[in-house]
């Protein structure tokens, strides 16, 4: 049986039972979640999520029962079709790290930090980030998981992270990032 996938992306007020009527919503169609990233960002509830469709089911009948969801939970969704061309097994780091970054909050941190990955050719996959209230003012963490290619050294991305600290007044770090077992 040939599946199609998708993205689906949605955001929304924060309350009890979004999850549920997403995943209600894909399990009576026979989706199938293959990732996601759901989270609270303030007060309000953001949501990510690769599926898949059985054969039948059109994109059109699945936005049909998002725009239910828009009304009842008061959500803006977004589906968008995956081309057949895209392989999902690409989405796997081959040497993961995580780069954790801490200090006192200002604007400009989140660009410095990525401009520097992107100018070495590291991938972000993931990155999270909050500022919290500190004994001297707020401070920004920001924990951003990448994925180093083969073609530089781990020593070379630390040196230039470090250098970067520095200049922006930030406690850096990079570690490699632990596979989970389940």
């Amino acid at each position: 049986m040939r599946m199609t996938k998708a993205v689906i992306s949605g955001i929304g007020p924060d309350q009890p039972g979004i999850v549920a009527a997403i995943a209600n919503i894909l399990f009576k169609r026979g989706c199938n979640i293959e990732d996601t990233t759901m989270t609270r960002l303030a007060q309000e509830f953001a949501v990510i999520l690769v599926i898949s469709l059985p054969e039948g089911v059109a994109f059109s009948e699945l936005q049909r029962e998002f725009s239910t969801l828009e009304e009842s939970h008061n959500m803006t969704a977004l589906i968008k079709p995956i081309p057949d061309s895209v392989s999902l097994d690409s989405h796997i780091p081959n040497n993961p790290y995580m780069v954790s970054v801490a200090g006192q909050d200002r604007a400009g941190i989140t660009y410095h930090v990525s401009r520097k990955l992107a100018e070495m050719d590291v991938n972000i996959t993931d990155l999270n980030a909050q500022t919290i209230q500190g004994d001297d003012g707020s401070v920004y963490i920001m924990m951003v998981e990448v994925d180093i290619p083969n073609t530089i050294a781990v020593e070379t991305v630390r040196h230039e992270l470090q250098i970067l600290a520095k200049e922006i007044d930030m406690e850096i770090q990079l570690r490699p990032l632990e596979a989970v077992a389940l």
